[in-house]
């Protein structure tokens, strides 16, 4: 598991845009004390946590170029620091994707509904794995 502040500052990094930590560190707390309003039942730490958990996927899909341009993918497991980045990468860019609101209601939005594993993050987690169970057949073939 990730320390808290490794945690933190790969959110931050991921929120980043043109180099501006200090406006993303404000954007992820102000969605946090939009969990702690909307949400006063839990923490937002405890949602914030099954959050990552529901949007982290167990296992990633490689694409290797082979001769003549042919190019194969295979399924492998992350690590859990791998895991958390690719969670975390997936909670920013889906709420990215959404422009009807502000960035720290749509991250607010998207942390609340994958921790009740209704967000697009979460789909895409699943259909990660799909396509990794189709592709079991070359996960033998890893030579990276």
């Amino acid at each position: 598991m990730m320390k808290k502040k490794t945690l933190k500052q790969n959110i931050f990094n991921r929120i980043m845009v043109n180099g501006n930590k200090r406006t993303s560190e404000k954007v992820f707390f102000k969605a946090l004390k939009l969990i702690q309003k909307t949400a006063p039942q839990k923490s937002f730490e405890a949602i914030l946590k099954t959050a990552i958990i529901n949007s982290s996927p167990l296992l990633y899909v490689k694409q290797i170029k082979r001769k003549r341009k042919r190019t194969i993918e295979f399924p492998f497991l992350l690590n859990s620091r791998l895991k958390l980045s690719y969670a975390v990468k997936l909670l920013v860019l889906n709420s990215k994707k959404k422009k009807a609101q502000s960035f720290y209601k749509t991250f607010n939005s998207e942390l609340l509904s994958s921790s009740k594993k209704v967000s697009l993050s979460f789909k895409q987690k699943t259909d990660l794995h799909k396509d990794g169970f189709v592709k079991r057949k070359f996960a033998n073939y890893r030579w990276f």
